[in-house]
């Protein structure tokens, strides 16, 4: 993982954070848990760094439901 990737998994896990209601560490251990840091965020990087941030709250939050990490 690059710094760029980095700094945007970070700013995904923020935004996610705000949206959620939780702390940025209950986040990323969901992320982790939903494999989607290695899986989608990082090899998606190119495009999903074009969206809103609403965009990408709503389709992380949709990604750890299909995944079932959150209900």
């Amino acid at each position: 993982m690059g710094k760029e990737e980095l700094s945007f998994t970070i700013y995904c896990t923020g935004i996610l954070a705000e949206r959620l209601g939780i702390t940025e560490r209950e986040v990323y251990h969901l992320l982790c848990k939903g494999n989607l840091v290695d899986d989608y965020i990082v090899p998606c990087f190119d495009v999903l760094h074009t969206f809103s941030k609403d965009y990408i709250a709503d389709d992380l939050v949709a990604l750890l439901k299909k995944r079932e990490v959150l209900k």
